[in-house]
């Protein structure tokens, strides 16, 4: 009796008439309208987290994806992680912080991080920190697409690999050294976003 009871229960003739079943306030009052969905009634205000997809010469590669979370206790205050290729080749690895400012509906923003660049056929890894200004449009209500330029400072660039063609017993150490030196130390940036909130 009880098997039929659940698979009734699991049968109901519309998705709409689980809310009957809810559960409800000890004053009998019921969540939801008859006619009213989850969307209807979900604030979307409410969403901490983002997920972008990044292409163009940013700090995250030539193409990228990003995981961010909108911190609450600080409006406007954007934290990311993300992991991304580059055409060198190399591997991407990022955190950045990111400040969003809402002038009358124009949506400036400034951020900051860092960036450690891995290039796999080299063997070596770079460690970077990154400044840029940028633009958030507002495509939809959870769907944003973000313009970003900026800069780039090259901290140091390490050997990493034992097996890399750098540490070959061919390879003048000093001259590795001045070909390291000379490496630019400000590279610009320029990043296009999509990024979905949930």
């Amino acid at each position: 009796m009880r098997a039929l009871l659940a698979l009734l229960l699991f049968l109901a003739p519309a998705s709409a008439a689980a809310k009957s079943y809810a559960f409800r306030t000890p004053s009998g009052r019921t969540i939801y309208d008859d006619n009213e969905t989850l969307g209807d009634v979900l604030d979307q205000n409410q969403r901490q987290f983002v997920v972008e997809a990044a292409v163009g010469a940013g700090p995250e590669g030539n193409l990228a994806m990003v995981a961010g979370w909108l911190m609450p206790q600080v409006k406007g205050l954007e934290l990311y992680a993300g992991v991304g290729i580059e055409a060198a080749p190399a591997v991407h690895l990022t955190l950045s912080l990111r400040y969003l400012m809402n002038f009358g509906g124009y949506r400036p923003y400034v951020g900051g991080g860092y960036l450690l660049n891995l290039l796999t056929d080299l063997g070596t890894a770079s460690q970077n920190v990154f400044a840029e200004v940028g633009y958030s449009w507002a495509l939809f209500h959870t769907y944003h697409l973000t313009l970003g330029v900026g800069v780039r400072y090259l901290l140091r660039v390490d050997v990493v690999d034992d097996d890399s063609i750098l540490n070959s017993q061919q390879v003048d150490p000093r001259f590795l050294d001045e070909q390291l030196s000379s490496i630019p130390t400000w590279l610009p940036t320029f990043a296009l976003r999509f990024s979905r909130a949930f």
